[in-house]
């Protein structure tokens, strides 16, 4: 029998498992496994330990195949300066500063990869692959090009800095993406099965796809190629206008949000890449078990191969409703097994 890792390691390449694994790649925690384990946001997100402990009940707890053993996605601004709002166990790390100004402020510290909250992270992977081996898939996670450009200059400045001098732009994105493939091959290094690219600041809402061809997509490229090891790329909305480009890019699995139906990404996506998706994160927070089976049988029908919330989960979202993400892949096979 396949175990959780061989399953993911496998669905990751677009190859068929004997059951679709259970993954994420955004922030996944909540109130109450926070409580079961006795480790609490935000001291979880400067505590290896705890941090590795709070995101191992995504397995032990909540049944996943892979687990992604970072909750926040500041761990890179943090270590380049951001100061930072460190959230409540209620609620999720923001920042509250733009340290690149210019890009001669866009600088690479040497010691990058020991200040703080960057080797919390290292410790928590270092831990997950001690405590699991080859069992479970340990996921590492960095910030997308452009939305570390965004955290560090600023969400207005960078957009509009796109349209009005898009070369400056380009000149915080070269070290950015030096940030990410330096932070993505340290995890490698610590021994993790792959590393996703969190881009929400390039969501569909954000880029034309036009303009994603013209000034990100080469710089996406660039950072696939400097990874040592598979990549999920997570983009925010309804991007199937800009799967051209992005089918370009090199990745090896897409995690898409709810804004596109299941059926229409695998169809859109013409098998460039393993999908991995789609639950709606607002019903996983409001809704219902019955609803969330609904989704990942809705997305297993259409042959996604790795089940997923969309993007990043609420803390408080109910405990039942994380549950019914296994249980819905479950339910989906045994009827067909029984069918």
């Amino acid at each position: 029998m396949d175990s959780p890792r061989d399953r993911f390691l496998s669905a990751l390449q677009g190859r068929r498992t004997e059951r679709a694994p259970l993954a994420y790649v955004a922030a996944l925690t909540n109130v109450d496994i926070q409580k079961q384990t006795g480790c609490f946001m935000p001291e979880a997100h400067l505590d290896g330990a705890k941090l590795f402990r709070l995101c191992a009940a995504a397995h032990e707890v909540l049944r996943f195949d892979a687990v992604t053993f970072l909750i926040n996605a500041f761990y890179e601004p943090a270590a380049l300066g951001c100061d930072m709002d460190w959230g409540t166990m209620e609620f999720l790390p923001t920042y509250r500063s733009h340290p690149w100004r210019a890009p001669e402020d866009a600088r690479i510290p040497p010691d990058l990869l020991s200040r703080q909250p960057i080797q919390t992270y290292l410790d928590s992977l270092k831990r997950a692959k001690r405590s699991y081996g080859e069992r479970v898939a340990v996921v590492g996670k960095v910030l997308g090009p452009l939305t570390l450009v965004q955290v560090m200059h600023g969400v207005e400045r960078t957009m509009i800095g796109l349209i009005d001098d898009p070369d400056k732009i380009r000149r915080f994105l070269i070290p950015a993406v030096e940030v990410a493939s330096i932070c993505a091959n340290a995890q490698f290094d610590e021994g993790i099965d792959a590393v996703s690219i969190g881009e929400g600041g390039a969501g569909a809402n954000m880029l034309s796809p036009e303009m994603y061809e013209d000034t990100l997509q080469e710089f996406h490229q660039r950072l696939i190629s400097k990874i040592r090891g598979p990549t999920v790329m997570h983009i925010c909305g309804d991007i199937t206008p800009r799967l051209d480009s992005l089918k370009r890019v090199g990745f090896d699995c897409f995690n898409f949000d709810w804004a596109i139906p299941p059926r229409a990404m695998r169809e859109k996506s013409e098998g460039r890449f393993s999908l991995m998706g789609n639950i709606n994160t607002t019903d996983l927070h409001l809704g219902t078990p019955a609803e969330i089976e609904r989704q990942v049988a809705e997305n297993l029908e259409a042959g996604v191969d790795i089940i997923s919330p969309g993007c990043a989960v609420s803390p408080l979202c109910p405990t039942e409703n994380l549950l019914a993400l296994a249980s819905g892949i479950d339910k989906w096979y045994q009827s067909r097994r029984s069918g």
